[in-house]
């Protein structure tokens, strides 16, 4: 064999070797990214619609008759128990009471008269000088005094509560409405609802949930006889979200034929006024004591036609299918009832690109 010969087989040979050595390589593990089931408290989703009400709501009305000398509020804006609203023509209630006060000092001053008389009469007739028929007649004067004093402390009972009604005061805080008269104008007790007080803090929201929402929420406690344990969330027209939460403090007692549904209300602190009568807006319900429950974050949990599973991923960074049964559901997080334990890893990417038994390199979720 001459040189060339045994250079090139030698070369041959070393070729054929590194192939070889190239086809054993083994590929690298592929990257996942992994997270840990954890206890955590799962607000359910429940989500209605609901509608902003007043807790509170009162129609003024004129009591009296008399022309409306005062309109003592801005329509629209808050106003404090107690506050003046409207204010009719007193002069007239006033004279009124001027001429009861004067009637019962009348009847008092008679009736002092009958009672001296009666108390001379008393003591004739103890003395036995005059016969008991003049004694009755003094004492019938004397009830007929006292009951016109009683007569005429009760008319000026009413002449004071008619003109304690010329004043039309806020029985509550709150915010009113338009005024439906204006002052010059006579009003009377016909005259209709002169504007609506109605209160803002707290205020009520109303939403109707299902018969099986409600049914739930008996059962895991949130609703019982003697107390309710749900609070609610409400989003805006606008998208945002109230910052306070509300607690259910009313729950409907009977279900309605039409929509089997229950109405159920939420008292929210609305110091701001943000919150008005009749406004819509999207209510939240969660029990207000849920239990730590483990979950898993949602996009790791696939269905096939076994059911749930997931990829974890054990020690020694081999995955394992496993079967799960999964309970409520938010946004991100997915209850696990079964087939994990907390501090179990879950593949939550790159599932496309494993299998059960397939050894990864696990990457921890930073999120």
């Amino acid at each position: 064999m001459n040189s060339a010969t045994f250079l090139f087989s030698t070369l041959a040979v070393i070729t054929l070797a590194s192939a070889g050595v190239a086809q054993t390589e083994t590929p690298a593990p592929p990257s996942v990214v992994v997270a840990s089931a954890a206890m955590q408290e799962l607000q359910k989703q429940d989500e209605f619609v609901g509608r902003v009400i007043a807790d509170q709501s009162v129609d003024l009305q004129a009591r009296v008759e008399g022309v409306l000398e005062e309109v003592n509020f801005t329509e629209g804006g808050r106003v404090k128990k107690g506050d003046t609203l409207f204010k009719i023509e007193q002069r007239k209630y006033a004279a009124s009471v001027e001429s009861a006060q004067a009637s019962l000092k009348s009847a008092q001053a008679a009736a002092q008269s009958d009672k001296t008389e009666l108390d001379r009469q008393q003591s004739l007739f103890d003395k036995g000088d005059i016969p008991q028929a003049i004694l009755d007649t003094a004492k019938a004067t004397y009830a007929e005094g006292q009951a016109a004093v009683d007569e005429a402390t009760a008319d000026l009972k009413i002449a004071q509560i008619d003109l304690d009604y010329t004043e039309i005061v806020s029985p509550l805080d709150g915010r009113i409405g338009l005024s439906a008269v204006d002052a010059g104008n006579i009003v009377d007790s016909d005259s209709g609802v002169l504007a609506t007080v109605s209160s803002i803090d707290p205020i009520l929201v109303s939403f109707f949930v299902s018969e099986p929402v409600l049914l739930r929420e008996r059962r895991n406690g949130s609703i019982t006889q003697n107390d309710i344990k749900l609070t609610t969330q409400i989003t805006l027209a606008d998208g945002g979200v109230f910052p306070s939460d509300g607690k259910v403090t009313y729950v409907g007692d009977s279900v309605s034929q039409d929509t089997d549904t229950v109405e159920l209300r939420a008292s929210f602190a609305n110091p701001d006024g943000v919150l008005i009568p009749g406004q819509f807006v999207t209510v939240s319900l969660s029990g207000s004591e849920d239990p730590k429950v483990l979950t898993v974050p949602r996009n790791a949990v696939q269905f096939d036609k076994q059911g749930y599973f997931v990829f974890s991923v054990d020690d020694k960074s081999t995955v394992h299918r496993m079967n799960i049964k999964i309970g409520t559901q938010s946004a991100t997080r997915t209850q696990v009832k079964s087939g994990l334990k907390e501090g179990d890893r879950v593949v939550v990417q790159g599932l496309q690109k494993i299998h059960d038994g397939l050894v990864v390199n696990p990457v921890d979720s930073q999120s």
